[in-house]
């Protein structure tokens, strides 16, 4: 009767040191020879709650983190890169010191980094901060480089509509005027051409007033330069004649400058002229072309030609 006893004692203690490993781990195994290592990593990581005194538990924790960089891999290989850095980032708490360095190389990677920044950018809603960022990728050396590229092409058409919008709106986000002529000049109109169009009519209407008023002063400029560089010629042409220098200013004064004048209040004359023009050309709100209109009258005053006729003169 005692033998009897001792034998079902001992029979359940045999089967139980008969157990095979976890059932995570095998599955774990049949997944990384499938490729899904991301699958794997998520079993691996059961396998010590499974069975924490088995061998397989003290493999596990590496086996998880291997599996997790091999998916990283894989993913960044398909430009998955925000998945990459999340996978990495997992197996990094997972992995002992040696491994975990390695994971942080492969973090601060140029290729990743970049990659995750595209990502951002086009999941951005603001086109014109994220076309931005795009240019800024673009120009460098890693796949997203391409990938940014690829990005601008397709959506430029739609950004510069959208910038010609805000240009020529009422809060002046840009220069319409120069925002219009890249819209202008894409190859083909791009959906939304009419309504850019449309701002951009409205903000000539509203500027045409003032435009004309400025065109006027830049004749007034013309007019200027070329009294002075009559000015110039002539106190070059009298050295010879009159050797005191403050006699030929009063004679060329007296030949060029037929206002009645003295130079006290011509100077104050082109002073309130010069305000004048700055007071109106800021009303145009538009940088791109206040700043044409500087152009041109430091042109005219200088040649006393204005620029833009010659350059129109030139095409």
């Amino acid at each position: 009767m005692l033998a009897r006893t001792s034998f079902l004692v001992l029979l359940p203690l045999s089967i139980g040191g008969c157990s095979g490993p976890p059932p995570s781990f095998k599955e774990a195994e049949n997944l990384e020879a499938q490729a899904n290592f991301e699958e794997a990593a998520q079993k691996f990581e059961l396998v010590c709650a499974e069975g924490p005194a088995s061998p397989e538990c003290q493999q596990s924790g590496a086996k998880a983190t291997g599996a997790l960089v091999t998916a990283a891999t894989k993913a960044t290989e398909k430009n998955e890169f925000g998945k990459a850095e999340r996978l990495l980032l997992r197996a990094l708490a997972l992995a002992d010191e040696a491994t975990a360095k390695d994971i942080e190389a492969r973090l601060g990677k140029e290729d990743l980094t970049e990659g995750v920044r595209f990502e951002q950018a086009s999941a951005d809603t603001d086109k014109a901060r994220a076309f931005d960022t795009m240019n800024a990728i673009a120009g460098g050396n890693t796949p997203a480089a391409a990938l940014a590229k690829a990005w601008i092409d397709k959506e430029r058409p739609g950004l510069v509509v959208a910038q010609v919008k805000a240009a020529c709106g009422p809060e002046h986000q840009g220069s319409c005027i120069d925002t219009f002529e890249k819209l202008s000049a894409l190859p083909e109109k791009p959906p939304g051409f009419d309504e850019a169009k449309a701002a951009h009519d409205a903000e000539q209407k509203r500027t045409e007033k003032a435009r004309a008023e400025l065109d006027r002063f830049i004749g007034v400029f013309m007019q200027r330069g070329k009294k002075d560089l009559a000015f110039t010629f002539c106190m070059a042409e009298k050295t010879a004649e009159i050797e005191a220098e403050f006699q030929r200013i009063r004679a060329c004064e007296e030949t060029v400058y037929d206002d009645g004048k003295s130079p006290y209040e011509r100077f104050d004359a082109r002073q309130t002229e010069d305000s004048l023009f700055r007071r109106r050309v800021a009303t145009l709100g538009d940088p791109g072309l206040i700043a044409t209109y500087e152009a041109r009258r430091s042109g005219a005053v200088a040649t006393g030609e204005d620029p833009l006729k010659a350059l129109k003169g030139a095409k």
